[in-house]
């Protein structure tokens, strides 16, 4: 009777011992698997902590010394400074006054830097449009003409070129004339508009316009391109006796 009761028994220890021996051999890689992922994150927290402390040593250490380079600077300058290099306050005009303002110079530097810019900008298009109107050397002249299929009269000429780059001239030399800033002769450079009476050099009135090409610093001679009723669409210069004569002024419009 013993055997028989004893045999269930080991039976059923013999098989409990092994679910137990496969949850365990089950439960061994997972455990030895979560202690290699926690090593793992704990170097790389290690590793993150290390480069922002570097990171942190290289950003403050350089700011730190140019302060104090500074703070050193400030110190030995006020040491040179003395109360008589300031003026009492009842010398303060503007020329001592920008002596106390070290900003005052950056916005004229600032609109100078913008006045060459816009200078520039401007040679550019002049010569762009000088290249341009040649194009048109040989086209005829039209009474009233304002296109190259059609032809061009001196007014017509120049506001269809200038119409090219985004400026609106009058339809009239006269109308022209009152365009832009006035400027000498000795001022004239390319792009700028000249003007001339008509056939009559002493009414003194407006009647002819062309577009000036070049202005010689040395001699002084001017080129310009036009539309004449001669030859049409040509090249001439200023010092010709017909033109020299009935010369009026000149304007700038770029």
């Amino acid at each position: 009777m013993a055997g028989s009761r004893l045999a269930p028994c080991l039976l059923f220890s013999t098989f409990a011992n092994r679910r137990i021996l496969y949850l365990i051999q089950g439960f061994l890689p997972g455990l030895s698997r979560f202690r290699q992922l926690r090593t793992y994150y704990r170097k790389s927290m290690y590793r993150y902590l290390f480069n922002i402390l570097v990171c942190f040593s290289l950003a403050v250490i350089p700011m730190a010394a140019q302060n104090g380079a500074s703070s050193k600077s400030g110190n030995s300058v006020g040491k040179v400074s003395s109360r008589a290099d300031l003026p009492d306050d009842g010398d303060m005009t503007y020329a001592s006054i920008s002596k106390t303002n070290p900003f005052e110079i950056v916005p004229a530097a600032g609109m100078e830097l913008l006045d060459d810019i816009d200078n520039s900008e401007a040679a550019i298009m002049a010569a762009d449009m000088i290249e341009f109107a040649k194009k048109y050397l040989g086209t005829r002249y039209v009474r009233g003409g304002k296109s190259p299929k059609r032809g061009f009269d001196c007014s017509g000429f120049t506001s269809y070129v200038f119409s090219q780059f985004g400026y609106k001239l009058g339809a009239s030399s006269g109308d022209q004339y009152s365009v832009g800033s006035k400027i000498s002769r000795e001022e004239v450079c390319k792009g700028d508009l000249l003007f001339f009476t008509g056939r009559n050099s002493r009414s003194g009135r407006v009647g002819h316009v062309g577009i000036a090409i070049d202005n010689n610093p040395v001699t002084g001679e001017i080129t310009f391109i036009h539309a004449a009723i001669s030859g049409g669409i040509r090249i001439d210069r200023i010092s010709a006796p017909y033109y020299a004569a009935r010369y009026i002024g000149a304007c700038r419009v770029l």
